[in-house]
């Protein structure tokens, strides 16, 4: 089973010098001996850390790492809250795949505190330990904003509100996401260097589309592709010193931990097994992104033909990411202690929900060769379905569909059905200034998400060799367009 490793800390506890200790300890195990003050002893204060040569450079390196960290627990959790995912075989939060995050359950604490501990290591960073080690650059300066915006992005997309500081008043995710776009526009600002600069500007796209500001959000798409039209920015894990990537461990275990929808089994596993030292990374930004962030907003002015070339690029751009032949002998698709058994060969037909037709080629055959998988974005999607598109509707259908698929595995698709997590009681109990039983102590999950694990449902005749899916979520994605909680353009 795969066991949770993540540091539990809450908000509130995320001190200065508790702060100093777990930076510190991640240098160390990261990089070798702790360089600025040669210290062994752990027990490293604030006096002998800050302001010693290199510091800055030390807490950059330990701020990074927290990245990861945050990273990881938001793309497996989120992952599987939403419809890609079934928890098939871990420890993992059942609640979670419901999906009902609620106040109490530790993943939602986990994932909160995680994304305070990053915010909090970013600004400390900033307010007191660069200020005081003349070797720090403008451009080390950028990247810790970056990260500082990067976990109020986390928390914008993800929760209903959160604490904006250390033991603050809770602000809504709007605030959180305009404090994200502040931080990525000043990053952007005082760096120099040109790729940085680029995925600081997608990551103002990013937030500007959750946030429903369609005219920002698409100048700094067209900006990005601008500067560089095949934009990746990765997120890069250590299978030596850490940390994994934590979705490669769940999709390639040998027990099957998480189960993609059958619909979606083609793309998997994003993440490949290379070998017991190596990492997959997660492609957290990237240039698909502007390209739907753009189609949708030309879907949101009726103009479906201009839509359409859109689509058409992201398609080019999508055909042209890598993919890798990968032995995946390994997975049973449920038939190795898992709950459900699922389709596993290539002669298998799905139907996207009732009633639907039965298509083929979303099924891979693992057992007797290599299967080929994309490893940075993927589509069922074809020119020819692109070109079928007559009406809005169905344009935002396929963007959706495209959506799902390009960011399976990354963490995005929880945000899409518009589900939030609330501020974990862990907080309520610790933080002053919040309110045990208001709004925020409360998940939203609209009324149109089907729960008791409806979104993972499927019904399987095996010697058909056909499955249903219970319900399509892109299209009642679309069929609710106008609900608060999804499409942010509409």
């Amino acid at each position: 089973m795969a066991a949770k490793s993540i540091l539990r800390l809450s908000a509130r506890v995320v001190t200065p010098r508790l702060a100093i200790l777990l930076v510190a300890s991640l240098v160390a195990i990261g990089c070798g001996e702790f360089e600025p003050t040669k210290v062994t002893n752990p027990n490293i204060t604030d006096k002998q850390f800050v302001g010693s040569p290199g510091a800055g450079a030390a807490w950059l390196r330990g701020t990074q790492r927290q990245f990861l960290n945050t990273l990881n627990i938001v793309v497996q959790n989120t992952e599987l809250a939403s419809d890609n995912y079934f928890n098939n075989y871990t420890t993992n939060s059942q609640q979670l795949d419901v999906p009902n995050p609620i106040y109490i359950d530790p993943y939602v604490s986990d994932i909160q505190s995680s994304i305070a501990l990053l915010r909090n290591q970013a600004t400390y960073g900033m307010d007191t330990v660069f200020p005081r080690d003349s070797l720090v650059k403008p451009n080390d300066r950028a990247e810790m904003l970056f990260f500082r915006g990067s976990a109020n992005l986390f928390g914008g997309e993800n929760y209903i509100a959160l604490p904006g500081s250390a033991n603050g008043a809770v602000v809504s995710w709007q605030d959180l996401l305009a404090s994200a776009i502040a931080d990525f526009k000043e990053a952007r600002s005082v760096s120099t260097d040109a790729v940085a600069k680029q995925s600081y500007t997608l990551a103002r796209a990013r937030a500007y589309y959750r946030l429903g500001d369609k005219a920002n959000a698409v100048a700094e798409a067209t900006a990005l592709l601008a500067a560089n039209p095949t934009f990746i920015r990765n997120a890069v894990f250590d299978g030596v010193n850490g940390p994994n990537n934590l979705m490669q461990g769940v999709l390639t275990s040998s027990v099957n931990n998480f189960q993609p929808l059958p619909r979606l089994d083609f793309l998997d596993p994003k993440y490949p097994n290379r070998g017991p030292n190596i990492q997959s990374p997660i492609a957290f930004l990237k240039a698909e992104e502007a390209h739907l962030i753009i189609a949708e907003a030309l879907l949101s002015d009726n103009n479906v033909s201009a839509a359409k070339d859109r689509l058409k690029q992201l398609l080019t751009l999508v055909q042209s990411r890598a993919k890798e032949s990968v032995d995946s002998r390994i997975q049973k698709r449920g038939r190795a202690g898992g709950k459900v058994l699922y389709p596993n060969t290539t002669d298998s037909k799905i139907a996207f929900g009732p009633g639907e037709p039965l298509l083929g080629g979303f099924v891979l055959s693992r057992a007797d060769a290599n299967v080929t998988v994309p490893t940075v974005s993927g589509t069922s999607v074809t020119s020819a379905r692109i070109d079928a598109i007559t009406t809005v509707d169905d344009g935002l259908y396929v963007l959706y569909l495209m959506r799902q698929e390009i960011f399976i595995a990354e963490g995005r698709r929880m945000a899409d059905l518009g589900i939030r997590m609330p501020v974990a009681q862990t907080e309520i109990l610790t933080n002053s200034n919040t309110v045990d039983g208001a709004d925020y102590t409360k998940p939203v999950i609209p009324a149109f998400i089907p729960l008791a694990f409806g979104m993972d449902s499927f019904t399987y005749d095996q010697t058909a060799k056909t499955a249903v899916m219970a319900f399509d979520m892109n299209k009642i994605i679309v069929q609710n367009k106008t609900s608060p909680n999804v499409l942010p353009f509409n």
